[in-house]
């Protein structure tokens, strides 16, 4: 296995470019991967012009670093959920540049958090973190976790429109020679892993597996080595960080109460040799934990004669 970061780990504002000095910082830390993000349109085609793609991919390479997936933000695709076929077009199309800019940068992978319906309300904006009424410093007012879901709300159909909506992304990375690796989180239409499965169920491809976040898997109460050996070849691509799968969903690695040598054990049996890539942001001393994490995945992974070596 290989260990990576997300640029996003040091981008100010999160998530957004420009990301040269988070490549040379993630660089720094002697990973062997790197995840790059498009937050928005803007910066689907307004970063990522052919000339940047060269000197990002330059720069990349001269830290010996690869890009081991491409992602698109969240809010980026949300309209492949939406009942307006032209909305979902737009985000079919979205994806269909970010496969574009992935290929420039040398990526084979694309990756998107799950969508969740936007229908639903909750305290938070982003549905995903309402796993708790006072989770994320929110003082709600409220002792009981509460969404507002309307009287007419079809999660049949919000599913089956979803579902069509994936198929089409597969198909266009079976075209294209990529693999999507869909990312589960709290409260969205494909988050657990029975859920994942589901999913392939329906969308039967080699070209359609998940990026396992391990935090956000533990969050919704799931045993991770479990998780891995019911998703097993599926298993495309890990973000790795700690939590305390009550409240607190990102710490750093070894300081949260998942059992890394069993996590890594598990996916050594089911064959993954991807990245392990650390997904970690909004401390303080920034580098500081990232370096920590990365030094104590690294130790666990030579315990387990798990690291590949460069």
């Amino acid at each position: 296995m290989k260990i990576g970061a997300a640029s996003w780990c040091f981008t100010h504002p999160h998530y957004q470019p420009p990301y040269e000095e988070a490549i040379k910082t993630v660089g720094s830390l002697g990973v062997d991967g790197i995840e790059m993000i498009a937050y928005n349109s803007d910066d689907l085609y307004g970063y990522y012009t052919d000339e940047r793609c060269k000197e990002l991919k330059k720069l990349i390479d001269s830290y010996g670093m690869q890009v081991s997936e491409f992602v698109l933000y969240a809010h980026a695709v949300v309209g492949l959920l939406d009942p307006d076929d032209t909305e979902r077009q737009k985000s079919l199309d979205f994806f269909r540049r970010g496969i574009e800019v992935a290929k420039k940068l040398g990526a084979d992978t694309m990756n998107i958090v799950s969508n969740w319906p936007e229908e639903i309300k909750a305290p938070i904006d982003y549905l995903p973190y309402y796993f708790h009424p006072v989770a994320n410093g929110k003082n709600i007012n409220n002792p009981k976790q509460y969404m507002e879901i309307p009287e007419d709300f079809d999660a049949t159909g919000n599913w089956n429109r979803y579902l069509d909506s994936l198929g089409k992304i597969v198909k266009m990375c079976e075209e294209t020679n990529m693999r999507f690796a869909l990312e589960g989180h709290a409260n969205v239409i494909v988050g657990t892993t029975d859920a994942m499965l589901r999913a392939f169920d329906w969308i039967k491809s080699d070209a359609f597996g998940t990026n396992f976040d391990t935090a956000w898997q533990l969050m919704q109460r799931e045993y991770l080595p479990w998780s891995v050996y019911k998703l097993g070849e599926k298993i495309f691509h890990v973000h790795i960080r700690d939590a305390d799968g009550l409240a607190v969903y990102q710490l750093p690695v070894g300081q949260g109460i998942i059992d890394w040598n069993e996590l890594v054990r598990s996916l050594k049996k089911v064959g993954f040799d991807g990245y392990l890539s650390l997904e970690l942001a909004g401390f303080d001393n920034q580098y500081k934990y990232a370096k920590e994490s990365i030094d104590y995945i690294r130790k666990i992974l030579i315990e387990e004669d798990a690291l590949t070596v460069k």
